[in-house]
């Protein structure tokens, strides 16, 4: 099944609704807005590859449910590399391979990697590569670690040895069956156990001293794996990691800017976007700081991941409905324009799928965290954001200098397969009319807007003369293109 991701609105639309509006004169009234790229001026290499999250029973819709191969499309269409999976999520059918963990005796714990080995088949045929995140140093921890497994009373954790034991299983297995696994965390959001930011270390230091004992096992089994966990950046946990922490295989973090439903404004939302975990603030450091503290203390350049993220972690009573609209749209294009900037490994999405049905039911209407409907596989606006990059941007891909007029108008180019592409940021719901400096010829435009539903979006398509304006209908996000041959 071939799954094409098209627009609805026809380039001859498009095109006249432009012409429209320039013969009416109404872009005189306009901000006027001026985009200057040049191709002869490269400021950086771009590292980025986009990624997801599959979780709850997303895992299983994607690798073995009738709807695998149409999902397994829309993750192939858009060109993303890194897919992070729970292990510990207590759903049926569960993706934890350990059915029962013997504490006496590991080596008769029992096991079947049915479900684990589908999914891994699944991430690596559309071309990307799993993040497994083994369990949660959460309060209630028996329910995310293996049956049969002892939680010490003393610590609140897992005997680190037994740990280890079912960690190494993983390694083990991926090794014997030759599936070249790289990524995991050791546990997922430790902060829940340890505290935001702990100035208590008593619990902190339990946890690196589990973390220790689980990475030393693994990396004994194969020395190629790479581990992290994602609270690396927060002032007091990197702190105390440099003095007792085993090395880190990449900094991790996850980002999500508000935690309330209506907390903020779209302006401020926005800023967020560009600031948080990019840029040291009260309470954790900005990614230059740990790349270069890291490398100082222990001699080694990290690569960074944001391995989850979103605008808005408020579910309790349901998501944000921002999230599916342009503004998520926005928020979305903001982040991995800063992840590009920035050096970023990987951008996970935090999640892949979600329910529109079921959001509906819930107090606020949202629609999930998800950037594509699981009601009938259609994309959202954000997945159409991560396309729209992903197609189009390579690791090595060569940052070309831009500049932008307007402080409503985030751009950034590069250079990919002979083709200039110039990523184009509308921060304000206000039309604008951008002008080109430094182009020549006909411009490729892919865009979403406002002037398409975000409860069906599709992509936009144009042609224009670089020495035409683009109109920008309110918050917009565009992607435009000229062969540089």
């Amino acid at each position: 099944m071939s799954i094409l991701v098209s627009s609805t609105i026809s380039v001859g639309f498009s095109l006249q609704f432009s012409r429209n509006i320039l013969a009416s004169g109404m872009i005189s009234y306009w901000p006027r807005i001026d985009i200057t790229a040049d191709a002869n001026k490269v400021i950086g290499i771009n590292n980025l590859s986009i990624g997801f999250q599959l979780d709850h029973l997303s895992w299983y819709g994607f690798s073995l449910g009738s709807t695998a191969q149409e999902r397994q499309q829309l993750a192939r269409n858009a060109n993303f590399k890194l897919i992070r999976v729970f292990d510990f999520r207590p759903t049926t059918p569960r993706l934890m391979p350990c059915t029962y963990f013997n504490e006496a005796n590991p080596e008769l714990s029992s096991w079947d990697w049915t479900y684990v080995d589908a999914l891994t088949d699944a991430i690596f045929s559309v071309g990307a590569e799993p993040l497994f995140c083994l369990g949660w140093a959460h309060p209630e921890m028996e329910r995310f670690i293996p049956t049969g497994m002892t939680v010490n009373p003393d610590t609140g954790l897992p005997y680190p040895e037994s740990y280890a034991a079912y960690a190494v299983e993983w390694v083990k297995h991926f090794k014997q069956t030759g599936k070249p696994v790289r990524f995991y965390e050791i546990m997922n959001e430790p902060f829940a156990y340890f505290g935001w930011n702990p100035s208590d270390t008593t619990k902190l230091g339990y946890y690196v001293e589990l973390w220790n004992t689980v990475a030393r096992a693994m990396r004994a089994e194969n020395p190629n794996v790479m581990l992290s966990q994602d609270a690396i950046t927060q002032k007091n946990v990197f702190n105390y990691w440099l003095k007792y922490g085993d090395d880190v295989d990449f900094l991790d973090f996850h980002k999500y800017d508000t935690s309330k439903i209506g907390e903020c404004d779209d302006a401020e939302l926005f800023r967020r976007a560009e600031v948080y975990r990019f840029e040291t603030t009260t309470s954790t450091y900005g990614v230059d700081y740990v790349r270069q503290k890291w490398m100082e203390q222990r001699g080694k350049i990290l690569p960074v991941v944001n391995s989850e993220s979103n605008l808005n972690s408020a579910w309790e009573t349901g998501t944000d409905p921002k999230i599916q609209q342009m503004a998520g749209a926005v928020w979305v294009a903001l982040v991995l324009r800063m992840g590009i900037l920035k050096g970023l490994s990987y951008n996970v999405y935090f999640e892949f799928l979600s329910s529109a049905s079921y959001g509906k039911t819930t107090e606020t209407g949202g629609y999930g965290f998800g950037m594509i409907n699981s009601d009938n596989n259609k994309p959202w606006y954000p997945y159409y954001v991560n396309y729209m990059i992903g197609r189009n941007l390579a690791v090595g891909d060569n940052i070309i200098e831009t500049t932008s007029s307007s402080e409503d108008i985030r751009a950034l180019a590069w250079l990919h397969n002979q083709t200039l592409n110039i990523l184009i940021i509308c921060k304000v719901d206000q039309s604008q009319a951008v002008r080109f400096y430094g182009l020549e010829g006909q411009l490729t435009i892919s865009k979403v807007d406002n002037t398409i539903s975000w409860e069906n979006p599709s992509i936009q398509n144009d042609i224009i003369n670089s020495n035409e304006p683009l109109i920008l209908n309110g918050y917009t996000v565009a992607l435009v293109q000229v062969n540089v041959l």
